[in-house]
């Protein structure tokens, strides 16, 4: 009964039929289509089908002595009182040709696999949007412990010793940074240096790597064997001796690296 040349679109599917036939499969089609407006057809399964939201949603088939309707097993099995008078498998229903299509039962289906078809794309579009939360790195947890460090400092102190941080991240952005003998201390594969107490608005930074005695610098303070400090009376002197400050971090860190 059916063309054996294989449809590429629903209109040829339908046309392979005898009127009758398909009168029917154009009442079905027409049902399913203002059901869902927004649905796609195409060939499926060498029949016409419907996806809505990237996911199958309804199919229909001619045969010599039904209309096969195809909503998958959940939509068969909501309506299954509705569809006991008919043949049916696990996904699918036969309605006879002797007998009238049941237009507002398919409506009721097609209703419902819509309704199917959201929530699932909605589930999806949820747990896509949730963010994984990350396994917390060592470098994340040092941020952490830096943060819970700045926290605890009075605003006007924080703000100073800020300044001379972004100072430090400018010259050596390969530094690491972590709260090392309670205060932010730069490193490498070895601590560098260590903020110091901030007493009378100094801002004190102690170079403990013992690679800082080999540097010379106005800045550097101190005939410690293997230290030297580094003072400002604010951040706005710190930011003023950047270019000498920056020196002495690149030049002691490529020292370190290369000890």
């Amino acid at each position: 009964m059916k063309a054996t040349v294989p449809a590429k679109t629903p209109d040829q599917y339908i046309a392979g039929f005898p009127a009758a036939v398909k009168k029917r499969l154009e009442e079905i089609r027409k049902t399913i289509r203002d059901n869902a407006p927004d649905a796609v057809e195409g060939i499926s399964y060498g029949m016409p089908g419907f996806k809505y939201l990237g996911k199958p949603l309804v199919y229909f088939a001619g045969y010599e002595n039904h209309i096969g309707f195809y909503a998958t097993p959940t939509g068969h099995e909501a309506f299954k009182k509705d569809l006991a008078g008919y043949k049916t498998g696990k996904g699918s229903v036969q309605f006879p040709l002797t007998e009238p299509l049941p237009l507002a039962l398919i409506k009721k289906i097609v209703q419902f696999r819509v309704k199917e078809n959201e929530g699932m794309a909605a589930a999806k579009k949820k747990i896509t949007a949730t963010p994984v939360k990350k396994k917390a790195t060592p470098a994340d947890k040092e941020a952490g412990q830096v943060k819970q460090w700045l926290d605890k400092q009075e605003p006007a102190m924080r703000k100073e010793i800020d300044v001379v941080r972004k100072l430090i991240k400018k010259a050596a952005p390969a530094l690491n940074e972590r709260i090392k003998w309670n205060a932010p201390s730069y490193y490498t594969t070895v601590d560098l240096f260590t903020f110091g107490p901030y007493k009378n608005k100094r801002i004190l930074l102690v170079f403990h790597h013992p690679a800082i005695v080999e540097i010379n610098s106005p800045l550097l303070e101190g005939e410690y064997k293997d230290r030297r400090l580094v003072y400002f009376n604010s951040s706005k002197e710190a930011v003023k001796n950047e270019k000498e400050l920056s020196r002495i971090i690149r030049l002691l860190t490529k020292k370190a690296g290369n000890l």
